[in-house]
C-alpha cells in the first residue's frame, strides 16, 4: 500500500513540473493575459551596446586614446588607417634595434666578466670577444648600455606619439580648416601717449566655428 500512494506521488509531482520545465525561457505569460511577453535577446543588446560605444559622439578623443593602448588601435577608431603603416615601422624599428642592443649588451657583460675573474682558462673563447681586452670590453659595455637606454626611451617616444596623434586626430576632427581660414591687415584706430589718438595696422584672424558632424549612429 505504502509503495502504491509513493508511486502515485511521484506521477503526480511529474506530471505536475512538466509544464513548468516546458515553458520557454525566451517567453513569459502575464497572469490574467494572453500577451506573451517575448525576453531580451542578450546577443542583440550586446550588439546595440558596441555600435552606441563606438558610435556616440564619433570620434571621442578619450575612446581613441583607449583604443591607442593598443598600437595603432587609435588610428584604426579615427579611420586613418594610412598612418598605420608608419605606426608600426616606426614601432617595429625602435623594437629591433632595442632588442639587438640589449643582446648586445648582455653579451659584453658575461664576456667581460670571464675575462676579469684572473682565471686564463675562463677567457672568452666565442669571437669577436676573444680579441678584445679587458679594458675595451669595459668601455663597450657602458656604451652598450647607453645604447639600451636610448632605445628605451625612443621607443616609449614613438609609443606615446602613436597615442597623442590619435587624441589630437580625433580632436580636430570636427574643427573647420576650410579655404574660410583668412588673415587679414586691418587699419586700426589707438589711444597713445596723453590719450591721443595714434593711427596704426591690426592683425584679425578670421576662424569660423566647428562643423557640427552628424552622428553616424541614428536610433529606430
Amino acid at each position: 500500500m505504502m509503495q502504491k500512494t509513493f508511486v502515485l506521488l511521484i506521477a503526480f509531482f511529474y506530471l505536475f513540473t512538466t509544464p513548468l520545465r516546458a515553458q520557454s525561457p525566451e517567453t513569459l505569460l502575464i497572469p490574467g493575459d494572453s500577451t506573451v511577453v517575448a525576453a531580451p535577446d542578450s546577443g542583440m543588446v550586446r550588439e546595440k551596446w558596441l555600435r552606441r560605444f563606438f558610435t556616440k559622439g564619433y570620434p571621442n578623443p578619450r575612446k581613441a586614446v583607449l583604443f591607442a593602448i593598443i598600437p595603432g588601435g587609435g588610428q584604426i577608431y579615427n579611420k586613418k588607417f594610412w598612418k598605420l603603416p608608419i605606426v608600426y615601422a616606426a614601432l617595429g624599428g625602435m623594437l629591433y634595434w632595442n632588442i639587438d642592443n640589449i643582446k648586445q649588451h648582455r653579451a659584453l657583460v658575461y664576456n667581460y666578466r670571464l675575462l676579469k675573474d684572473g682565471d686564463p682558462n675562463t677567457n672568452p673563447t666565442e669571437s669577436p670577444y676573444d680579441r678584445i681586452s679587458e679594458t675595451s670590453m669595459k668601455s663597450y659595455r657602458d656604451q652598450f648600455q647607453r645604447y639600451v637606454e636610448l632605445t628605451s626611451l625612443g621607443l616609449g617616444l614613438v609609443y606615446l606619439l602613436s597615442i597623442t596623434d590619435a587624441f589630437v586626430d580625433a580632436h580636430l576632427h570636427s574643427f573647420d580648416v576650410s579655404e574660410d581660414l583668412s588673415l587679414r591687415l586691418k587699419p586700426s584706430l589707438q589711444s597713445g601717449m596723453g590719450g591721443a589718438p595714434c593711427l596704426g595696422i591690426g592683425v584679425q584672424l578670421r576662424l569660423n566655428r566647428p562643423q557640427q558632424v552628424p552622428s553616424i549612429y541614428t536610433k529606430p
